[in-house]
């Protein structure tokens, strides 16, 4: 198989066809891709997102915001490995085709997406894709995403750190080795779901290396992983705890972990570093179990980042957080699940880190 680099489209995709079930609707991509500009739907689009609950809408409307800028060379190697062509394989099976090209359309579509100049999105990955219709089965993405899902939150089983096992976790850990290797960045970015969801979007001379489903369990094999690329980061934001609470991680080995991750970090060229507290979720979310932990448990973990921080010597940066809470309660409007920041707050976040990048 050719390198996913030389791979150009001949055509790209016009309108995508959703299944669900009996449901089943074409959308322009013209129209998701003004939809995601403007919040203004065409009737074509409106039928799907009437199909939609609120919660549903809102995950759309962040979906489509999310913009990834990637190492072209680290993202070709990494879709041509092993393990990168078994997820390709898998995905492709909820995209129907009549040739057998399905595998090979994805990694154009990925490496020309990614290429383009906002970065790897729904809408570059939409515009990209090499066939005039793209049909989606959404039953079958959802078994990949169910596939991907870093923790255990069935009623019947409590959370736990799955990062290193589930083939996602492990197929990002792998972009990132890849990447990695040999560089020199300005800030590095440690965290969880939150703080991937910004994307490389701190500057020139950044890395991201947030990962879903973060705790400190999965940031210690992590760091060890990164170690052996010579990376080193002169500035390292650590944003960690939230997974900690949930999954029920004690307070002598949460100290522990975070005592452990930053001299490791430490070991990486590092010349500063910074602890972000634990982000608490909305009093709903904290009260669902399969959701986020209880926000006295966060309120518990961010008094463990405190006594770490002190120990080390190393500042927490909370100032920058504020304005997402309210008495330590995130604020309705800056959520789509109760958990998890959606643009608006992903904007609050991101600022904050680019002041402290900026000290």
């Amino acid at each position: 198989m050719h390198s996913g680099l030389g791979l150009l489209p001949s055509l790209a995709a016009e309108k995508v066809t959703v299944r669900y079930g009996l449901f089943e609707q074409s959308i322009p991509v013209a129209d998701i891709r003004n939809y995601g500009e403007t919040q203004k739907a065409s009737s074509d689009l409106q039928s799907f997102l009437d199909y939609l609950n609120a919660k549903e809408k809102q995950k759309f409307q962040d979906a489509l915001q999310v913009k990834m800028p990637l190492d072209i060379v680290a993202l070709d190697k990494l879709i041509n490995s092993g393990m990168g062509k078994q997820i390709l394989s898998f995905a492709s099976g909820a995209i129907a085709r009549r040739d057998q090209a399905g595998t090979q359309a994805l990694r154009s579509a990925i490496i020309i997406g990614a290429k383009s100049p906002e970065g790897l999105g729904l809408i570059s990955f939409l515009e990209a894709y090499p066939s005039n219709q793209l049909v989606i089965d959404v039953s079958k993405i959802s078994k990949l995403v169910g596939l991907g899902n870093s923790s255990s939150n069935s009623a019947d089983a409590p959370p736990k750190d799955n990062v290193s096992s589930s083939p996602l976790g492990k197929i990002a850990l792998q972009y990132q080795i890849l990447a990695a290797q040999d560089k020199q960045f300005s800030g590095c970015l440690f965290g969880d779901s939150i703080s991937a969801g910004l994307g490389n979007t701190l500057g020139s001379g950044t890395f991201n290396f947030g990962l879903n489903g973060l705790s400190t369990i999965s940031l210690l094999e992590q760091l060890k992983s990164l170690i052996p690329t010579k990376v080193k980061c002169e500035k390292a934001i650590i944003a960690v705890g939230g997974n900690d609470a949930w999954y029920g991680i004690s307070d002598e080995l949460f100290s522990k972990n975070l005592q452990e991750a930053i001299a490791l970090v430490r070991t990486m060229g590092n010349k500063k570093i910074f602890l972000i507290p634990a982000f608490y979720s909305t009093v709903a979310a904290s009260l669902d179990p399969t959701v986020s932990a209880p926000l006295p448990r966060v309120e518990q973990i961010n008094v463990l980042i405190n006594q770490v921080a002190e120990t080390e010597k190393v500042p927490v940066a909370a100032a920058g957080l504020a304005p997402l809470y309210e008495n330590n309660v995130l604020k309705k409007n800056l959520t789509s699940d109760g958990d998890h920041l959606n643009t608006e707050g992903l904007k609050i976040y991101r600022q904050a880190l680019l002041q402290i990048l900026e000290k």
